[in-house]
């Protein structure tokens, strides 16, 4: 099982992660813009599992069976981080592997391809996020080829227990060895940003609230 999200991460938004990760140097952890919620509401804060999954035409003696090795694989807490074959256009993902991904605890699911069952999962209320739909099974097209070793997921490398942090503005990607020193800088941060927020609600001149509290 991977390590626990600290608290102060909990319900963090992307945007305040990214705003960590740049005050430590880290400036190129975010997913790239094509992969998008499949729901507005959906967000995502957990511990990465990686999958990788390559284009394959041919027909295998038994099917699915690395996609259901993945998901058996899956420890409650973490996010699917599936990257795919950017020549492949079947759906990597879909109602079924989300029903499965919800009774094993994981918390949602990126993947840099395709997924189907759009409207089902959206009902099911699982975070998925995605570079596009199609109707179109793996099945003699596609197949995960490894899981829970590194893969590099629409422009970033991403680890096994890395943290994944997804909501409207984006996906951002925080290595696992300096999510503490995230927490801390989130920690700090948010307070700020509340009492910023309520000065500017109230009328105050914003020179003034960047000079109280040096947040935006």
């Amino acid at each position: 099982m991977t390590e626990p999200v600290p608290i102060a991460l909990h319900g963090a938004t992307s945007a305040l992660i990214a705003d960590a990760l740049d005050a430590l140097g880290l400036r190129h952890q975010t997913a790239d813009s094509r992969v998008k919620p499949l729901y507005p509401s959906a967000s995502i804060v957990g511990r990465a599992y990686p999958v990788s999954v390559i284009d394959d035409h041919a027909e295998p003696d038994e099917p699915y069976t690395g996609e259901m090795e993945a998901l058996a694989s899956m420890s409650p807490g973490d996010v699917g981080v599936y990257a795919v074959d950017p020549g492949s256009r079947a759906a990597a993902w879909g109602e079924l592997f989300s029903c499965g991904a919800i009774g094993r605890g994981a918390v949602g699911v990126v993947v840099d391809g395709c997924i189907r069952d759009a409207r089902q999962i959206e009902e099911l209320g699982f975070p998925v996020f995605a570079a596009d739909t199609s109707p179109l099974d793996t099945r003699a097209r596609a197949r995960v080829d490894t899981h829970g070793f590194s893969v590099e997921f629409a422009g970033v490398l991403v680890h096994r227990g890395d943290l994944v942090v997804a909501d409207r503005d984006g996906i951002i990607f925080v290595p696992s060895d300096r999510v503490r020193e995230v927490a801390a800088l989130v920690s700090k941060k948010k307070p700020l940003e509340r009492s910023a927020r309520d000065d500017l609600i109230a009328g105050m001149h914003i020179h003034d609230v960047w000079e109280k509290y040096g947040v935006f």
